[in-house]
């Protein structure tokens, strides 16, 4: 059988989780599933980004990528179906927020992962894109063989919303992180030498994450300074993520951020680092006295797993699917609670027992998500859709 991933949306120029995803998936999919053939199909401009990260993989150009916004979704709809043809695919694994491809040979059966619920009607998307998701985003769910989504959370509100579009099953399949990769500390001079070299020192509250509003950085800036400014605390706030982003999005928010810790005299307690590899992450994590998961609306939240697994204690607005995923393990504070959230910070940063206690909990709840887990679970999905007829 063979199974078409399309990575047309997603564009190497921008780092995101989802990139992360499919990359590392390239990698290992193929060699725990060798009954299938893989195939990733690409925009012409990123074949070779995909061929560097696995030279075996099979990797199909079709049009544009994202770095071309309209052309990707024209190539997406209007050129992808024919890519798909030629290679004679039996499975699309597609992963754009619900948006299925227009054309498609009726032979391929489709695998639709919906990883960005909160989009559909998000009021932080432009409205344009707002626009093109409702007008399409029906056809793909009753287009889908199978739907998949990465939390109890995101199906609840997909089939809330959506129920009456969708003919195919609804699972969830939840993400997992690679133990190899994000591991506990501690860590070698040698290890956080190159963050040392972009600025980052010890102590530090830590937040991985793209600049959306939704995110709410914003209310996490305000609670780091009322948190550690008044209690003289040393640490730093380090922002991972597309902190210098240059869209009409981005700019006025990250300068609101900016205005919230100038005002509180605390301008040089921010670090923003881009561009992190998975080695530097790593790091960025066990060295950290407190990761903040800070979003109104995740989906999912794979930066918790991340944490948890490297030995970071916890701290989340209880919101989206993130009680699901940190459940125990963590603490709390409501989503847009300035207060609420300065106050966890500043009792988790101020007692070594507490830190010590959470970060053991952590540990032992990520062991729940391994990504070979969430490998298999997808493997046996492909296969099941593979051998089901259609009505």
């Amino acid at each position: 059988m063979k199974i078409a991933v399309d990575v047309l949306f997603q564009s190497p120029t921008h780092s995101t989780g989802a990139l992360s995803w499919f990359t590392q998936f390239a990698r290992l999919a193929p060699g725990r599933d060798p009954a299938n053939t893989y195939v990733y199909v690409a925009g012409r401009d990123d074949v070779d980004y995909y061929r560097q990260k696995n030279s075996v993989l099979q990797v199909e150009g079709a049009g544009w990528g994202n770095r071309r916004r309209i052309l990707r979704i024209l190539s997406e709809h209007f050129l992808l179906g024919p890519a798909l043809k030629r290679l004679g695919a039996d499975i699309l694994f597609h992963g754009s927020s619900g948006v299925a491809p227009l054309v498609m040979p009726r032979r391929t059966k489709l695998v639709l992962a919906i990883w960005g619920m909160q989009h559909v009607a998000a009021a932080d998307i432009r409205w344009e894109q707002r626009f093109y998701r409702r007008l399409l985003f029906r056809p793909g769910l009753a287009r889908a063989d199978a739907i998949l989504v990465n939390s109890a959370y995101t199906r609840d509100l997909l089939l809330k919303h959506y129920g009456d579009a969708i003919r195919g099953p609804v699972e969830v399949v939840h993400h997992g992180v690679d133990f190899n990769l994000f591991r506990p500390g501690p860590l070698s001079a040698a290890e956080f030498a190159p963050l040392a070299a972009r600025g980052v020192t010890q102590p530090y509250v830590l937040f991985v994450g793209q600049l959306y509003p939704y995110k709410l950085l914003h209310v996490l800036a305000e609670a780091f300074a009322k948190a550690v400014g008044p209690q003289g605390l040393p640490h730093k706030l380090v922002v991972v993520g597309s902190f210098s982003r240059t869209d009409s999005m981005g700019n006025a928010y990250r300068d609101q951020i900016l205005k919230t810790l100038a005002d509180a005299g605390l301008s040089d307690r921010l670090v923003a680092v881009e561009d992190v590899g998975i080695q530097d992450l790593r790091a960025l994590y066990a060295g950290a006295d407190l990761y903040v998961q800070s979003s109104a609306a995740e989906t999912f939240g794979r930066t918790v797993i991340e944490a948890m697994a490297c030995g970071a204690p916890a701290l989340a607005a209880r919101a989206g699917a993130t009680p699901e995923i940190l459940a125990d393990a963590g603490r709390y504070y409501e989503a847009h609670d300035v207060e609420g959230c300065a106050a966890e910070i500043a009792a988790i940063l101020g007692d070594e027992g507490l830190r010590g206690q959470l970060r053991a909990k952590g540990l032992q709840r990520a062991k729940d998500f391994s990504y070979e887990g969430e490998l298999d679970h997808l493997i046996r999905i492909f296969h099941r859709v593979g051998a089901q007829r259609r009505p």
